[in-house]
């Protein structure tokens, strides 16, 4: 659960970041060099890379998560 939200999340904004890329792609066509704003291996490669990044950075806490348990967490009253 923990992960699924996470990964919704960076999802969500992966495609914010390639609409808004794609919708600023004239004023990005400066500052980019070799590469043109709308180019489409570009922009998976790093989405891609972003979504492994997500990956990375909610598999610990699910998987913390998922090793205490539920009757225990709710006895301690820690769960605030």
């Amino acid at each position: 659960m923990v992960l699924v939200r996470g990964l919704s999340i960076a999802a969500a904004g992966v495609v914010a970041g390639i609409l808004g890329a794609l919708a600023l792609n004239r004023s990005l066509a400066s500052l980019l060099y070799g590469v043109a704003p709308t180019d489409i291996k570009t922009l998976i490669v790093v989405a891609m890379a972003l979504l492994a990044i997500a990956v990375a950075a909610t598999f610990g806490p699910a998987r913390s998560g998922a090793r205490v348990d539920p009757a225990a967490a709710l006895r301690s009253g820690d769960y605030v």
